[in-house]
């Protein structure tokens, strides 16, 4: 086995795999952790992780890393990334000097916006953008047909554009960013503040007992309570307020939404896709499609895979 390896580097766990030149997994994906490492650790641990693959399946031609964070891309530097011991790090020379391969690195969420773009729900866009909702919301933008990097890589932070001035504090420092309104953690933040206001039934239970968080909120509206799909319906609204503003920006063919929210479908989307109709402009509104990512949690590796393929000219054949 040949090819090259894409790994998805998280707040959680780094996970790697073979991709193919055509874009799919050539093999298993392993994973371990990334939470509670220092800086050397978590270094040693994504070497461990790619040597232990070249064990089983023998050098590839390329490494592609996709990494949570701000990267500077042209540099291969980690400059800062909130949920990993990363700051300032020079990745791929570490990688590079270790294994002696051609080594890539991108932010995570450009790398999964690529994937969707190429084998993706994206398949066919000259013009995509990419968000993503979970604990925070991230973005990716691919402008004809490339991804879009900005000056520095660090472009595609939709979840700190402003949608509210002066609003909710948000993890980054400011206020009113989309993150603190359509995030699993502003789900979680909304639910309470219904009971708060006298919605009763399960989430009040929930809240009693320490126990009302996103996914819980989730939950329950895929199960059709009615305080849950309030709470639902207006981070779908938020959402969409932001998705009319990018819409508006970039006039892409297709939004992709992806991120553990997603599952909740058109739940999440349906008041999202009514705002993007209500406040996009013509002729954006009627050409643009939100759609749910297709690729779920293999976006990462993929497109860290799809990276190395590009990077190194030796294209994908897609």
């Amino acid at each position: 086995m040949n090819g090259v390896i894409g790994v998805d580097i998280g707040g959680t766990k780094m996970a790697a795999a073979r991709v193919s030149s055509g874009g799919s997994l050539a093999g298993d994906i392993h994973a371990v952790a990334s939470s509670g490492q220092s800086e050397e650790g978590l270094v040693d641990a994504l070497l461990g992780l790619l040597n232990a693959e070249i064990r089983r399946n023998g050098p590839p031609q390329a490494v592609g890393l996709g990494c949570a964070g701000t990267v500077h891309r042209k540099s291969g530097v980690v400059v800062v990334s909130p949920n990993l011991p990363l700051r300032g790090t020079s990745l791929v020379s570490l990688v590079e000097d270790a294994l002696d391969l051609p080594t890539f690195l991108d932010n995570d969420a450009n790398v999964a916006a690529l994937a969707e773009a190429r084998v993706g729900a994206g398949i066919g866009a000259q013009h995509m953008l990419m968000v993503t909702l979970g604990t925070g919301v991230g973005g990716g933008l691919v402008l004809d047909g490339e991804v879009y990097r900005g000056a520095s890589g660090a472009a595609g932070e939709v979840g700190h554009m402003v949608v509210k001035a002066g609003g909710e504090e948000c993890r980054c420092g400011s206020k009113g960013c989309l993150e603190a309104y359509a995030s699993g953690t502003a789900l979680e933040r909304i639910a309470g503040n219904l009971v708060r206001e006298g919605e009763d039934g399960p989430m009040a239970a929930l809240l009693q007992r320490g126990e009302l968080d996103g996914l819980s909120v989730g939950r329950l509206a895929k199960e059709g309570d009615p305080g849950a799909l309030r709470a639902v319906r207006e981070v779908g609204w938020w959402l969409g307020v932001g998705l009319a503003g990018m819409a508006n920006l970039l006039e892409p063919e297709i939004i992709v939404i992806g991120g553990g929210l997603v599952e909740l479908g058109d739940i999440l989307l349906d008041p999202a896709r009514e705002v993007v109709q209500e406040e996009a402009l013509s002729p954006v509104r009627e050409g643009v499609d939100v759609r749910c990512a297709r690729l779920g949690a293999d976006a990462g590796i993929l497109g860290a895979g799809l990276m190395a393929w590009e990077e190194s000219g030796m294209s994908p054949e897609v």
